[in-house]
């Protein structure tokens, strides 16, 4: 399979490109600056001990003309002018996967939120309809990503409007070694999103190590368990 990462000359979209190339397919690093994902192209695989061959630079329209999947890893002051920029070259058997979290480039304790309320929103508003948008690897830092052989530290939440996609999507973040949950429709994405920067604030007040978002259940066998009887006079 080939996947287009669109800015993917970032610290996310590196990682992003060594998880897609970890699953064995191919990662065409996306560029408005050619030089920049060639240059990339030629650092990462040693970096992260992966083939070369599974990593190809081009520029971000290029990478998307011929991916099967395109991810989004762009920061938000940019994301919707790469969107408008790329959307004349998908077509509607490609999916979607946008990144991007609404986190302000100069000051990461800021957010800046698009009109449509997130950036998986916005992504499906200027892509239209016809093409399918999942919302996923908002709350996963690139360190993690990163170290590609260590078990992760967190599940990647997703939210999109069609649940046949979010499916399929699951199927391959779970093949680039992550548990994925669908937690919602796009108009839900907000709340997802908005989980990035607490993980920021986490990170710088507490010193916590790329602190990460992983569901946990309740262990069985528990003898005190909520019941009506409770709150009912005896």
């Amino acid at each position: 399979m080939i996947c287009a990462v669109v800015g993917g000359t970032g610290w996310q979209g590196a990682g992003i490109t060594t998880r897609i190339a970890a699953a064995g397919w191919t990662a065409m690093i996306g560029s408005r600056n050619l030089e920049r994902a060639e240059i990339l192209q030629e650092n990462l695989p040693p970096f992260v001990g992966l083939p070369a061959e599974r990593f190809r630079a081009a520029s971000n329209v290029d990478a998307v003309k011929e991916a099967e999947v395109v991810f989004i890893t762009v920061p938000i002051t940019g994301h919707r002018e790469v969107l408008e920029t790329i959307r004349p070259h998908l077509n509607d058997e490609q999916v979607v996967i946008d990144v991007t979290a609404p986190v302000d480039p100069d000051n990461h304790l800021n957010e800046i939120w698009p009109k449509e309320g997130s950036a998986t929103a916005e992504a499906q508003t200027v892509l239209g309809d016809e093409i399918e948008v999942v919302g996923a690897f908002k709350n996963v830092s690139a360190t993690m990503l990163l170290n590609h052989t260590m078990p992760p530290n967190c599940d990647i939440l997703m939210c999109g409007d069609d649940l046949q996609t979010k499916h399929q999507v699951g199927l391959w973040i779970k093949q680039m070694g992550f548990q994925a949950y669908d937690v919602g429709k796009s108009e839900d994405a907000r709340t997802m999103e908005g989980l990035t920067k607490l993980l920021i604030n986490l990170n710088y007040s507490y010193h916590l190590n790329q602190p990460g978002v992983k569901f946990m259940e309740l262990q069985r066998g528990m003898k005190i368990l909520p019941d009506d009887d409770l709150f009912k006079k005896k």
